[in-house]
């Protein structure tokens, strides 16, 4: 009842496929398992990827936000740039109108100085070199009598 040696008796060939599908068996579970775990790591990574994106989402809102009230403050800025600069050129001028009247007015009195020095006659009283009528004549100028004496 011995088998031969070197062939296989019923009960081997039993086991062998009780052993093969045991091993099948085990595979199918593992890669079971490793499905299963590549699905959550997948699912794990969409949700990274859309936490990722929902951040710079709203980092473009924050940084909209942040240009809209940068160009407010530049439009605005600019605004008072222009009315300064508009503001300046009509004092500069102003300065350079008074600066002229004021060099007529000495160059006038200088004549008038120099006039009282060589002349020991009466008062003046041509109405054209007389100081007052010409302050008339050179309206508006604003300055008073105490200023415009002191020395």
């Amino acid at each position: 009842m011995a088998s031969p040696v070197g062939t296989p008796s019923g009960s081997s060939l039993l086991q062998k496929s009780a052993s093969e599908e045991d091993l099948q068996a085990v595979m199918n579970l593992k890669m079971q398992r490793r499905k299963i775990s590549n699905r959550e790591s997948a699912r794990r990574s969409r949700m990274r990827k859309q936490k990722h994106l929902d951040g710079l989402t709203a980092q473009i809102g924050q940084l909209r936000k942040e240009n809209s009230q940068i160009l407010t403050s530049f439009t605005l800025t600019t605004q008072r740039f222009f009315a300064v600069q508009a503001e300046n050129s009509v004092l500069r001028t102003q300065m350079v109108e008074l600066s002229n009247r004021l060099q007529s007015l000495n160059d006038i009195l200088h004549c008038l100085k120099a006039k009282y020095s060589i002349s020991s006659g009466p008062m003046i009283t041509d109405d054209f070199i007389n100081p007052w009528n010409l302050m008339r004549m050179n309206q508006p100028i604003m300055a008073s009598a105490e200023n415009m004496f002191q020395c």
